[in-house]
């Protein structure tokens, strides 16, 4: 057995987030303060509370009527939009798809990843309770089936689809699995997901579990010997229990190799060393019942898996439900699997987070996970609630075990802080995690960067003001010292959306100002739609280069150093001069360099060194030019950057004086440009021919002067970005009568008195950002070590999203529209033009009903307000029907604007459609579109 010393956790597994839902809390750290606090989130209703839920009278005069659940808020409330949902769609899918969704993508918010920049594989395994939702609301309303489609309805509620909407909507390209073993789901899905990981078929993994009971408030009669308390309080492994609590509630956790999170700097909340499943088999009373074997032999394996000895656990967390027959055999299958290694007595304390929170089921086994992770975080264990004295069942005095009924301090005997977690499905399927205080970490490097690029992004500008809003809450509140972690933690680990704030600051004294008073040079904000404009690349002439001044640069960015140093290299035994002295010369070297640079060629290498390197530190970045311009050397910076000549070979003819610059003609291999770029000989893009040509760069090019000429030419085509690599283009561009809204951003441009040339460096990079340009952020940091740190997660928009269970008793009283509300027709970028006619007008009645808005113009556009490929099928059947046509599915999917499908209408009124591509009712039903 391996003790503390020599713990191995190689193959273990790291908890880089955890996020959930709870009765009683909102996230995990409210849910940690009521059980720090012995809160017990259990709501018991009032008779008028049951009343107006509609029990009948007679119901509540039952004594074994029990008017308890632990209740989960809020589960009507959703930020359609925000995942491109229309409001129908979102009306009718199931609250646990929905609000599973919003938790997997604050669980990757907060563990500093997204899938635009992650390049690994993402999986989800989660299990979700039977859709209530969809039996008792949706089913409920016949008028809605009719006009929704029971195939939609399937897509949008069924269990089958959790765990792959989740997917499809983060783009993870991971195995997406759903998990169905009733209340084991959740740890069957972490066990799942660490052998995932350990097999590498995955580098990160989403794992847990959602159960929501629709009604909210669902009330339950005491059955003697059944899972339900007679009064609805859980009093595990007391000698009252009677049973559990239901209650409604959602849980999760962010997963990856231990080793891959300590090199990636991951936050690590806890490591799991060990898991197991099984499940009962046929040797038990009935199906449901435990059986003391099955579940011992699950801990039993997870403990050798995790190849500790168990007595340096300190915890266990039961699954604890409270019933007179499953907590002595739970109890009794744990002393089994301990036995086999320790006849020590009563070291390990024992709870049950059910008496906090009932009985979450699908979603249980990751609650409590997540109770125990914070626990360790905490050094604390929470009492378990609502216990006197053990059950007389029980042999807690000869067992390992003691149930933790108060708080107390979490210590130990020098061991690291490690638990057990059980959970054990109806049906037999155990499961049994074990996991480990997080050890001490490598901490970031310090850093020489002064200035930082805070980046905010949200789909609307209120989100955005409240994003500003909740860091700067988060920093004034939280003992957060290391300003880079924020930057680069916010720079890799949120998606690009398209309200945009990019904040410069030096410091996490100087964020919070800037925050708060947001009147600032240093703080931007733009809408920017999501459009990838060109990118050009500009280049001076070593006439203009301004030298000495990038000295901060090359001191605070490794990759800028990287490339300077790397060019100088290659030019040792070519020239007679040091030429790092000429770039970075110190005061008293002011005179020699002088006299340097009074020679063309050292005066051209120096202009050219510092223009490559920051043109491929953007390259590297990802920031990639479609075209390149450049004055006098500037074209040779672009012949380098496109490939047609080497750096070495570029290096040497520019090191050459004019008089020996013949010796070349033999020696160096040219190649076409893969990046266009203009020739300062004739203006225009240069031609193969040219490029290719030794006498063009020998000769031609140092005599070209039509370099402003291509400039003009380029600026009158479409929008581009322009990026000057170091030097002040208001003359050039002050000479031409350009667009007004030119993009111009020179990375490296003094702009402010006494301002150094990294700050503006950093500034030109939130600026290029700001415009929609795509920066890959980790090759700023892949010469030294960030940590990714918890930071507030998007502040969803929530709206009400509810189709309330029908009552009626008959149909016909209850048309298809009475329960579809509408919501307004959202914010778009074009202005709202009514229908113009007949035709136009049903279309839009079509659009307005599927979609769940009101007013829909004619140039709206189907996708932007949240429809797919299934909705238009459902429409065009519906108008298949109505105006007796069948338009082909293909030119349908084509027809975005209300104004497009009525001239397909029109078209097909008057053309025979016996031979084309035509919805059906089975092609519906089935999903063949």
């Amino acid at each position: 057995m391996k003790n503390y010393e020599d713990s191995d956790l190689s193959e273990a597994i790291a908890i880089i987030s955890m996020n959930g839902r709870f009765p009683g809390a909102k996230n995990v750290e409210q849910f940690w303060s009521n059980l720090y606090n012995g809160v017990e989130s259990v709501k018991f209703f009032s008779r008028e509370e049951l009343i107006a839920q509609g029990i009948d009278d007679h119901l509540l005069d039952n004594e074994k009527f029990v008017a308890a659940d632990a209740v989960l808020e809020d589960i009507d409330k959703f930020d359609a939009s925000f995942f491109d949902y229309s409001t129908r769609e979102a009306e009718i899918m199931d609250p646990q798809h929905r609000i599973f969704l919003e938790c997997a993508w604050e669980a990757m918010e907060s563990a500093g990843y997204n899938s635009e920049l992650y390049d690994g594989r993402v999986a989800v395994f989660a299990g979700s309770a039977l859709s209530g939702y969809m039996v008792r609301n949706l089913y409920s309303n016949p008028g809605l089936v009719e006009n929704v489609g029971t195939f939609k309805i399937m897509i949008s509620n069924s269990q089958d689809f959790l765990a792959t909407r989740v997917s499809y909507k983060m783009n993870f390209m991971g195995p997406s699995v759903n998990v169905n073993t009733l209340c084991s789901s959740s740890l069957v899905a972490v066990d799942m997901a660490c052998k995932n990981l350990l097999e590498y078929n995955s580098d990160i993994a989403i794992a847990g579990g959602v159960s929501f009971q629709v009604s909210r408030n669902e009330a339950f009669f005491y059955q003697e010997g059944g899972i339900g308390s007679a009064d609805g309080h859980c009093k595990a492994y007391d000698s009252r229990a009677n049973g559990t609590t239901s209650g409604s509630g959602l849980s999760l956790v962010v997963l990856k190799r231990y080793e891959d999170a300590l090199e990636d700097g991951d936050y690590i909340h806890g490591v799991i060393i060990g898991s197991a499943v099984n499940n009962d088999g046929s040797n038990k009373n009935s199906y449901t019942a435990p059986n003391v074997d099955g579940q011992a032999e699950c801990i039993a394996e997870a403990i050798a898996m995790a190849d500790i000895n168990p007595e340096t656990i300190s915890y266990i967390e039961g699954h604890g439900t409270g019933t007179n027959l499953g907590d002595p055999i739970e109890v009794a299958g744990l002393t089994k699997a301990f036995r086999s290694y320790t006849n020590k007595k009563q070291f390990c304390a024992l709870g049950s987070v059910k008496t906090n929170i009932g009985h979450l089921v699908t979603a249980g086994g990751v609650a409590s996970l997540i109770k125990t992770v914070m626990a360790m975080q905490n050094k604390v264990i929470p009492a378990s609630l609502n216990f006197e004295e053990p059950n007389q069942k029980i042999d807690f005095i000869n067992s390992p075990f003691y149930v933790n009924h108060v708080r107390n301090e979490w210590n130990t005997d020098g061991s690291p802080r490690r638990a057990g977690i059980s959970s054990f499905g109806i049906g037999g399927t155990n499961a049994h995690v074990i996991v480990q205080e997080t050890p001490e970490v490598q901490q970031s490097d310090k850093t020489s960067r002064m200035e930082h690029l805070i980046l905010l992004s949200a789909k609307t500008q209120t989100a955005l003001e409240k994003m500003s809003d909740n860091l700067k809450e988060h920093i004034n509140n939280k003992d957060i010292k290391n300003i880079e972690d924020i930057a680069f933690t916010l720079q890799v680990g949120r998606k690009n959306m398209d309200y945009r704030k990019a904040i410069l600051c030096e410091g996490i004294k100087d964020l919070a100002e800037k925050l708060e008073k947001e009147n600032n040079l240093d703080v931007f904000v733009k809408y920017k739609k999501k459009v990838e404009l060109p990118i050009v690349f500009m280049f001076s002439n070593e006439k203009n280069t301004i030298l000495h001044i990038d000295k901060d640069i090359y001191d605070k960015e490794p990759l800028y150093r990287k490339y300077i140093e790397e060019s100088i290299k290659l030019l040792e035994n070519k020239i007679d001069t040091d030429l790092f002295k000429v770039l970075y010369p110190t005061k008293d070297e002011k005179d020699w360099v002088n006299a340097q640079l009074s020679k063309n060629n050292i005066k051209r290498l120096a202009a050219f060194i510092t223009q490559y390197a920051m043109a491929k530190v953007l390259i590297d970045m990802e920031i990639n030019p479609t075209m390149l311009v450049g004055e006098g050397v500037g074209e040779y910076v672009c012949a380098c950057i496109s490939n047609v000549i080497k750096i070495e070979d570029i290096l040497d003819i520019l090191a050459t004086t004019d008089e020996m610059i013949s010796v070349f003609n033999n020696e160096i291999v040219l190649s076409e440009p893969e990046i266009d770029f203009i020739s300062n000989v004739s203006g225009e893009n240069i031609k193969e021919f040219e490029a290719t040509d030794i006498d063009y760069w020998l000769v031609k090019q140092r005599q070209g002067n039509k370099y402003l000429k291509g400039l003009e030419n380029l600026i009158r085509k479409n929008d581009q970005i322009y990026i000057g690599m170091g030097d002040d283009y208001s003359n050039a561009f002050d000479n031409m009568k350009i667009k007004e809204d030119l993009k111009v951003i020179l990375v490296d441009e003094k702009i402010i008195e006494d301002e150094n040339r990294h700050k503006s460096f950093v500034r030109s990079l939130g600026k290029l950002w700001l415009e929609g340009v795509k920066i890959n952020w980790n090759k700023l940091y892949e010469w030294e070590r960030r940590c990714r740190i918890p930071l507030p997660t998007y502040p969803f928009e929530h709206k009400s999203y509810w189709i309330d269970e029908f009552k009626g008793n008959n149909t016909k009283e209850h048309n298809k529209e009475s329960t579809l509300s509408k919501l307004p027709r959202p914010e778009l970028d074009i202005p709202y033009v009514e229908p113009r006619d007949e035709i136009e007008k049903i279309i839009a009645g079509a659009w307005e009903e599927a979609l769940g808005y009101e007013q829909l113009g004619i140039n709206d556009n189907f996708f932007e307000l949240g429809g797919h490929s299934l909705i238009a099928s459902a429409i065009a059947a519906e108008l298949a029907k109505t105006f007796k046509v069948q338009i082909p599915l293909r030119e349908l999917y084509e027809a975005a604007t209300i104004e497009e499908v009525a001239k397909l209408v029109d078209t097909y009124k008057f053309l025979d459609n016996d031979n084309e591509e035509v919805i059906n009712d089975d092609e519906m039903e089935f999903g063949v579109i």
